[in-house]
């Protein structure tokens, strides 16, 4: 022991013995000399009990010394303190369940009553469990000016800094995992928040002043022993995720054989708890040594700023771990633990770099939903712009349709009734009279109504049976038909094969006539026939055959006629060839014909829509 003046009281011998009777009476032998700090599970090795510490001192000033004063850095488990023979201090339970003053520095004040002249004894009654490390810590014996530094600097490491790191612990703990709750996808939040909280539980150890809830000071260490497992476990997953990796088989495993350990902490007898108690602890420090070292080795791998900011983290928590190891193994004799504190600094160090590392993902959200948003605007701009051409395409390609609609209409209907009034003028033996010519205006002029009239199918109507809808067309046609001489037969049946549509009624008609116009043009017939037949309940065909000269089908495909053809060969590369073939594709239906001399048949074969019927 080191003094710091020389008019210090002067300690001349220091001695243990162990309690040999059950009433706690100082023993009058088996003293023998010890050193402090004391473990004296070195020297007896199957003592649990108590056992009494005696410093023999004297004061080297004689009686115009100061006050004096006595500083205890810890005595593990519990005590009391005897001047002579004169109690200073006594833990409140000197029995199980024990007071816990290992980790509890003491000051104590001299009585001036107590002291005696020349040389005194400080007896130290310690109460203990060789597998909690009983024994006796450093003691200070001197003027308060002298004491009280030393306690105030044993305090600082025992007290305040453990209490310091369970707050922050627990503050850090509450944060992260309100930031996981909030982000689950953020999972190694999750994991440091847990081990926030394995700690918490397991550095509780160091201010704890009784063994609540547990009965005994063997339940504490067993649980103490748990907690040691689960934050291990934590922190090693921790590290693995934080690292952005995942070994789902050796995380099971560790997780497994940890509560496998934990169960064995639980359940063993007393006698095989200090074995297994080492083992674990040793295990654990250096399976977070090595995760330690892991996650240095992938920082250095990756290079990315957080993670190397983590590593200088880890870096010092493994100094920590490996010096505290060293000193529960005896190795160091050094009464100073590094975790202590290293821990507080390095857990806030941590934190911040979660807490940057979120804010930093939370700006490059925040940056790539801007760019989202004016990609999005850009996207609407360009789409806007794209639906107006649209729209003005779409607007001239309806004026275009109904263009070149109208000029189909004007050449099938107005253009027919023409080719029908000049056969009829060419054919006319004698001159024909004003009347007549005033009845083919008339016509004429109909017909051009009726192309007017019927230029949007929404405003024609449907003719109620095939005879109505056929008459008039059949009353234009057979007047030229009688002056050439030509026969025809008309087969329609009494009513519509299927109900058809407004747009239907008004393809067909223009495909007949176009048809019938043929006939009279190119194809020098005497008889031609017009069917009309039910095919099934939603088709019908509409078939027009002559005995004309024919024309061969073939050529005229591929004169520019797709599926159709006239019924005579002048119609090769026709406008009206191409205009029926439209009509009826435009009306849900299909053109075939077949010729030869003496017989050209034109068929359309419709099918019914029923949401178009009656329309």
């Amino acid at each position: 022991m080191a003094w710091g003046q020389s008019c210090q009281p002067q300690v001349d011998r220091i001695e243990a013995a162990q309690a040999r009777a059950d009433d706690g009476a100082r023993p009058a032998e088996g003293w023998s000399p010890v050193t402090l700090p004391d473990l004296w599970s070195a020297r007896w090795p199957a003592h649990d009990g108590t056992a009494w510490y005696r410093i023999d001192w004297r004061q080297t000033c004689g009686g115009t010394a100061e006050p004096l004063a006595i500083a205890i850095d810890y005595l593990n488990m519990a005590g009391a303190v005897f001047l002579n023979d004169d109690l200073l201090w006594t833990d409140r339970h000197l029995a199980e369940p024990l007071s816990r003053s290992w980790n509890t520095p003491r000051y104590l004040v001299v009585p001036a009553s107590a002291l005696r002249p020349g040389s005194n004894s400080l007896f130290i009654k310690v109460v203990g469990n060789r597998i909690d490390g009983a024994g006796l810590g450093r003691v200070r014996i001197g003027t308060a000016d002298v004491v009280e530094p030393f306690y105030s600097h044993q305090v600082l490491l025992r007290r305040t800094l453990p209490a310091m790191n369970l707050v922050i612990s627990m503050t850090l703990g509450c944060f992260f995992l309100v930031l996981w709750l909030m982000r689950r996808s953020e999972r190694s939040y999750g994991w440091y928040a847990l081990s926030s909280f394995t700690w918490l539980l397991f550095a509780s150890n160091a201010v704890a002043a009784t063994p609540w809830p547990f009965a005994s000071s063997e339940g504490w260490t067993r649980w103490i022993m748990a907690t040691l497992l689960a934050y291990t476990c934590a922190f090693c997953t921790f590290l693995c995720r934080f690292g952005g990796q995942r070994f789902a088989r050796a995380e099971a495993a560790l997780w497994l054989s940890s509560g496998l350990l934990a169960a064995v902490v639980a359940f063993v007898g007393r006698e095989g708890l200090a074995a297994v108690a080492a083992f674990v602890f040793i295990g654990c420090g250096l399976l977070f040594m090595a995760a330690c070292v892991r996650f240095i080795w992938r920082a250095l791998s990756t290079r990315k700023p957080e993670h190397l900011l983590l590593a200088v983290c880890v870096l010092g928590f493994l100094v920590a771990a490996v010096h505290d190891l060293l000193m529960v193994m005896r190795v160091l004799d050094d009464g100073l633990a590094y975790t202590t504190v290293s821990a507080p600094l390095i857990m806030v160090g941590m934190s911040a770099i979660l807490a940057w590392s979120f804010t930093r993902n939370l700006g490059r959200i925040e940056r790539f939903n801007l760019e989202l948003e004016e990609r999005i605007a850009a996207t609407r701009h360009e789409l806007t712009q794209t639906l107006k051409r649209e729209h003005t395409l779409e607007l001239t390609n309806a004026r275009l349709g109904e263009r070149l609609q109208l000029a189909h209409d004007l050449h099938d209907g107005l253009g027919g009734s023409l080719v029908r009034s000049i056969a009829l003028v060419e054919q006319s033996a004698h001159a024909l009279e004003p009347n007549q010519y005033l009845s083919m205006f008339k016509s004429l002029r109909d017909d051009l109504r009726q192309v007017i009239d019927s230029s949007s199918s929404a405003s024609a109507r449907v003719a109620a049976t095939p005879t109505e809808w056929i008459a008039p067309i059949r009353h234009r046609f057979n007047r030229i038909f009688e002056e050439l001489g030509v026969a025809g037969r008309w087969q329609v049946p009494a009513r519509w094969p299927c109900e058809i549509s407004a747009k239907q009624m008004l393809g067909l008609t223009r495909f007949l006539e176009e048809a019938l116009t043929n006939v009279i043009k190119h194809s020098r017939a005497r008889v031609f026939e017009v069917t009309l037949r039910e095919l099934a309940h939603d088709r019908f065909s509409l078939a027009i055959e002559d005995d004309g000269v024919g024309f061969d089908v073939e050529v005229m495909a591929g004169g520019g006629a797709s599926v159709g053809g006239g019924a005579g060969a002048a119609a090769v590369a026709g406008i009206g060839l191409r205009s029926m073939d439209a009509r009826i594709v435009r009306i849900g239906g299909t053109l075939s014909i077949a010729s030869s001399p003496g017989c050209t048949r034109l068929e359309a074969h419709v099918r019914v829509v029923p949401s178009d019927a009656g329309r």
